[in-house]
C-alpha cells in the first residue's frame, strides 16, 4: 500500500484573519502551517509594553460583545472559555452643554439628550427603518453614501453620527457607505438578535484573541513559524505548488504545499508574491482600485490619578480635534501599573498629515488643550505621552460602491489551492471582526478544496 503524507496548508500572517482560519482549520483535522515575518502575534493587533502599560496598536475593541465573529469562532472551538473579556459600557458624550448619555439602543435615542427632542424623533425615524431591514436590502445602498441621509440635519445630530461613525468604523461619516452603517445598526438592534455592547480583553492586549487562537492551533498540532517571511508563491499549470520562505536566518528554502491562504492586504500580496503575469494584470488593477486608508492620530497618556469613572467619552461637535477619548484603564486596570492610568485620544486625519510631523506635533497639542478643557487636573496628572500617526487597518473599505461583496474575492478564478481571507476580503464589518467574519465565509471552500486533492 502507497501512503501519502498531506501537505500542510500554509497560511500567511498570523493576524486575526490568518489563526481564525488556522484554528478552524486544525478544528477539522487539518493540517496547518502559519508563516508570520514578525517576532509577535497578532498582526495590526499586535501589542505592547512600554513603561509597564500595555498598548494597544490603536484602540481596537470587540464589536456587539458575543454576538460577534470572533466570539462565535472561540465558541464553535468550545474556547471561548480561554478569553476574559471585559465589557465597555459606559460610553458618554460630551458637548458644551457637559455630558451626556451614548444610547444603547433605539429606545434611548428618546433619552438622548445631546439633541433637541425634535432632532430625536427625527433621527428615530431615520434609524428605525435601517433597524429593521434585512442585510440583502442594505446591499442596495452599497452606492448610496452616508451623508445622503445626514446632510440635512441639524448640526447637533449630525455630531451624533459622527461619533457613532468615530466608535463604528474610526472614520468620520462623508467616507462612510450607507449600507455598511446600516449592517452595524442592524446587528446592534436586540429585536434581530443583535446586541449594542462591546468588549475589551480583560487582561490587557487585544491581541489576547489572537494569542488564544494560536494556542489552540498548536494544541491541534498545528505549526507557527515567527520571523518567517514569504517571499513567492509558487504556481504551475494553475495550482498552488509551493511557498519560498526567508527564515529568521536569512536563509531561503522551498515549502512544498497545495494550498496557501493569504491573510494580509490582498493588494499588497498580488503585487509582492507572484512573478509577473500569473496575476491578471486587469484583476490586480481592479483590487487596487481597493487599497484606501483610514488615517488617525492617536496619543496614550499615562496618568497617576483618575480623571473619569466612564470608559469611552466622545467630544461633538466641529470645535473639537479630538474625536474619541478612550478610558483603557477603567476598562480593565490590567493594562497599567497600580497607582497610573491609561487613557487614548485619537481623531481621523489625511493620510498626508501621518508622515507631518509638525502637523502630528500640532493635532497632539490641540488634542492636550481639549482634554484639559474637559478635566483641568489632566495637565498636573500627565504622567508621559506617546504620540502614533499611523494608516489604520489599511484593507478596510467602507466607502460607497467598495463594501461588502465588493472586496476582494477568496478565490481567483482559475487558479487551484490558493485563498485569501482578511478584511480585504469579501466580509461585513470593521477591522478584526470582518477579518474573522472572512475566515467563516472563506474556511468551507478551504476545506472543499482539500478534502478533494
Amino acid at each position: 500500500m502507497i501512503s501519502f503524507v498531506a501537505l500542510p496548508t500554509i497560511i500567511i500572517g498570523a493576524g486575526v484573519g490568518g489563526l481564525t482560519a488556522g484554528a478552524m482549520l486544525v478544528n477539522k483535522g487539518h493540517k496547518v502551517m502559519v508563516l508570520e515575518k514578525s517576532a509577535k502575534l497578532g498582526g495590526r493587533t499586535t501589542s505592547m509594553e512600554y513603561k509597564n502599560h500595555i498598548l494597544d496598536n490603536g484602540f481596537h475593541i470587540m464589536p456587539f460583545y458575543k454576538k460577534s465573529a470572533i466570539f462565535t469562532i472561540l465558541k464553535n472551538l468550545q474556547i471561548e472559555s480561554r478569553l476574559k473579556l471585559a465589557k465597555v459600557h459606559d460610553i458618554a458624550f460630551y458637548a458644551d452643554t457637559g455630558f451626556h448619555i451614548y444610547p444603547k439602543g433605539m429606545i434611548d435615542l428618546l433619552k438622548l439628550s445631546l439633541i433637541p427632542f425634535k432632532s430625536r424623533v427625527r433621527l428615530l425615524k431615520l434609524l428605525l427603518p435601517l433597524a429593521f431591514s434585512s442585510i440583502e436590502k442594505t446591499e442596495l445602498w452599497d452606492e448610496v453614501p452616508l451623508t445622503k441621509i445626514t446632510s440635512n440635519l441639524d448640526s447637533d445630530t449630525k455630531a451624533f453620527f459622527e461619533a457613532v461613525c468615530m466608535l463604528a468604523f474610526a472614520d468620520t461619516a462623508d467616507h462612510i457607505s450607507l449600507g455598511e452603517f446600516a449592517r452595524t445598526i442592524i446587528r446592534a438592534n436586540p429585536f434581530k438578535g443583535g446586541t449594542s455592547e462591546f468588549a475589551y480583553p480583560d487582561n490587557g492586549g487585544y491581541d489576547s484573541i489572537c494569542h488564544v487562537l494560536a494556542d489552540f492551533i498548536l494544541e491541534k498540532d498545528g505549526n507557527i513559524q515567527t520571523k518567517h517571511s514569504v517571499k513567492k508563491i509558487i504556481i504551475e499549470n494553475s495550482k498552488v505548488t509551493g511557498v519560498v520562505v526567508i527564515d529568521s536566518l536569512n536563509s531561503e528554502k522551498l515549502i512544498a504545499t497545495n494550498s496557501v491562504v493569504i491573510s494580509y492586504p490582498a493588494y499588497t500580496a498580488l503585487n509582492q508574491l507572484f512573478e509577473e503575469n500569473i496575476i491578471d494584470k486587469e484583476f490586480v488593477q481592479k483590487i487596487d482600485k481597493l487599497n484606501k486608508t483610514t488615517s488617525v492620530v492617536e496619543v496614550h497618556f499615562a496618568l497617576n490619578s483618575q480623571l473619569d469613572t466612564r470608559q469611552v467619552v466622545f467630544p461633538v461637535g466641529a470645535n473639537y480635534v479630538t474625536k474619541g477619548i478612550f478610558f483603557i484603564s477603567n476598562i480593565t486596570p490590567s493594562v497599567s501599573p497600580p497607582g497610573e492610568h491609561l487613557i487614548i485620544a485619537g481623531t481621523p486625519v489625511l493620510p498626508s498629515e501621518t508622515e507631518d510631523s509638525e502637523k502630528i506635533k500640532n493635532i497632539v497639542s490641540k488634542m492636550k488643550q481639549e482634554i484639559s478643557s474637559i478635566y483641568p487636573k489632566f495637565d498636573s496628572s500627565l504622567i508621559w505621552e506617546r504620540a502614533m500617526a499611523w494608516k489604520l487597518v489599511e484593507s478596510v473599505v467602507k466607502e460607497p460602491g467598495k463594501v461588502w461583496k465588493s472586496k476582494m474575492p477568496h478565490e481567483i478564478p482559475g487558479i487551484s489551492g490558493l485563498f485569501f481571507v482578511g478584511d480585504s476580503t469579501i466580509s461585513y464589518g470593521i477591522g478584526t471582526d470582518s477579518a474573522a467574519h472572512s475566515s467563516i465565509l472563506c474556511v468551507p471552500k478551504i476545506e472543499s478544496f482539500l478534502n478533494s486533492n
